[in-house]
């Protein structure tokens, strides 16, 4: 499904991902699957990602989100201990 001239003109000129960011995938069949953003295909709401295990794949932009791993001393990436 192509776009419409709009779209594509600020999917290109304002892209929400770069390569090699860090993303996540937020809906769809594989949620919550973490990759790296490769480049946006033809269709510029469509993107390739790595996979951790190297494989190539293809999603919607619209179901990815920014992801990053957590820093040292994040609570989320402390135990609490309790």
């Amino acid at each position: 499904m192509f776009s419409d001239p709009i779209r594509i003109s600020d999917a290109i000129n304002n892209p929400k991902f770069r390569p090699g960011d860090a993303v996540v995938l937020a809906q769809g069949p594989r949620k919550y699957e973490r990759g790296i953003f490769l480049n946006v295909k033809e269709d510029v709401e469509w993107a390739a990602l790595r996979e951790p295990n190297g494989t190539i794949s293809s999603h919607p932009v619209e179901w990815m989100e920014s992801s990053r791993a957590p820093e040292p001393g994040d609570i989320s990436s402390t135990s609490k201990g309790i």
